[in-house]
């Protein structure tokens, strides 16, 4: 049985007849299709005659279409001046100008994947480098799947609109948050929550806490309003692990005394409590040993078709490899992954916390607070974060320090707000972050927040 390429000749002919009935549709038809996207010489013909007539501000109508053709040599291409006059005919009706439009574009999205597959089988034979040979095929079907035709440039005024009503709809909400809420106030309050298509980078040296933090915030986003999807991938710790530690913060029970398994009778209350609770987020650990970065990307972008991601959290960056074109240059290799987690934040328009570690000269100071210099092994993480933070506790290097159990976070980089420091408190056996006191700041938040709690 012959197969037919996919095609649909009457919607293409729907499209361009339109024109002639209402000179609105010519816009709309320019939006969302493109010449290739009509399978039939004489339409693409048409619809680029057609583009040329309205960008030049002459109405397009059957005398106008059919001097311009003449004028061109393009007449017999077009299908000639009785095919033209049949367009008119071939138009059931203007008011499904959108769904002849779906129609063609269908048609023409399964073309180019079938053309998208031939090549890659005619390139699957000549195969140097795998992985990126894979990335590469799942970059472009995906490509095209998600092609929905649009300007690629968009007018101010468009864009303006958009952000007005934003904004008037977080006025009607109300709160200080933005994006995904973290439930730190203060943290919240420099960044208005998680926002979608940002890198954020946490940075601290050893046993500062960045794992437990990352877990908190993980297991915070995640408690809030709507129940947000979030991948966690950990290239440290074990699953087993993180979800130790987690039952531990959300029962408030000692994390040594739970792996131990001796627990009172309230203790194992909580545990089974707790245990409950996490059963009803929607919070997925990856501890596969996925160490390329191209691996992650492509498990983010398959949860993401699934609309089963809203956060990513990476423990941690230089885990993490890159290409094999760069192994041999660490430098360059870590720049290759800092920039691609970037890629992966404003592809999939969600906001990615990638963890790292800071160099060993932090420990050869005086002054022990971390500083953007000491962000390790390439200085393409501070360029392509949206916002840099660094946690530093204090007691950490002091015994004697008042400041016990207290976290300094620095916020160092904010791309869209200011920097800034503010301190949580660390409750080392619980594997849980707080915040630090009641304030004003936070009497707001609560009282923001206070309808939207779990």
């Amino acid at each position: 049985m012959e197969q037919k390429i996919p095609q649909n000749i009457e919607a293409e002919q729907a499209v361009l007849g339109s024109v002639f009935f209402e000179q609105g549709s010519i816009k709309t038809i320019l939006d969302k299709l493109q010449q290739q996207d009509f399978y039939s010489p004489n339409h693409q013909v048409l619809y680029t005659i057609m583009s040329d007539l309205h960008h030049e501000d002459i109405f397009i109508d059957y005398t106008t279409l059919i001097d311009r053709l003449e004028n061109r040599n393009l007449l017999a291409k077009a299908g000639g001046v009785e095919y033209i006059a049949g367009l008119i005919d071939a138009v059931p009706s203007t008011a499904n100008l959108l769904n002849y439009i779906n129609i063609v574009k269908d048609k023409s999205i399964t073309r180019r994947i079938q053309d998208t597959c031939r090549e890659i089988i005619e390139n699957s034979y000549s195969i140097d480098n795998t992985p990126a040979f894979i990335d590469d095929v799942e970059k472009k079907i995906i490509g095209i799947t998600k092609d929905k035709r649009t300007s690629d440039f968009k007018g101010v005024g468009e864009i303006a609109n958009l952000l007005i009503g934003k904004i008037a709809e977080q006025a009607q909400i109300g709160g200080n948050v933005t994006g995904l809420d973290t439930r730190y106030y203060e943290f919240n309050h420099y960044t208005l929550g998680l926002q979608k298509s940002d890198l954020l980078i946490i940075a601290a040296r050893p046993s500062m806490g960045k794992t437990a933090f990352a877990l908190n915030i993980a297991l915070n986003v995640a408690k809030s309003k709507n129940r947000p999807h979030v991948a966690f991938f950990s290239l440290e710790m074990g699953v087993d692990q993180l979800v130790m530690r987690l039952l531990s913060c959300e029962a408030q029970v000692d994390n040594f005394k739970l792996r131990q398994g001796k627990l009172t009778p309230q203790e194992w209350e909580k545990i089974h409590f707790a245990v409950s609770s996490l059963s009803g987020l929607n919070l997925y650990f990856d501890d596969s040993g996925t160490v390329k970065v191209t691996d992650l990307r492509s498990k983010c972008r398959k949860l993401k078709q699934e609309e089963k991601l809203d956060l990513i959290v990476v423990d941690y960056l230089q885990l993490l490899s890159g290409s094999q074109t760069n192994q041999a240059n660490r430098v360059q290799e870590v720049s290759e992954i800092s920039r691609v987690l970037k890629e992966v934040a404003r592809e999939l328009k969600v906001p990615v916390v990638a963890l790292s570690q800071l160099s060993r000269n932090v420990e050869m100071r005086k002054e022990k607070k971390p500083v953007m210099a000491d962000l390790r092994e390439s200085g393409s993480i501070e360029q392509d974060a949206d916002i840099v933070m660094f946690l530093y506790r204090e007691d950490y290097y002091d015994q004697e320090t008042t400041k016990k159990n207290h976290v300094e976070v620095s916020i160092a980089k904010n791309r869209s707000g200011t920097i800034g420091e503010f301190e949580l408190l660390f409750n080392k056996n619980m594997s849980t972050f707080s915040n630090l006191s009641t304030s004003n700041a936070q009497d707001t938040y609560d009282k923001d927040q206070a309808k939207e709690d779990y």
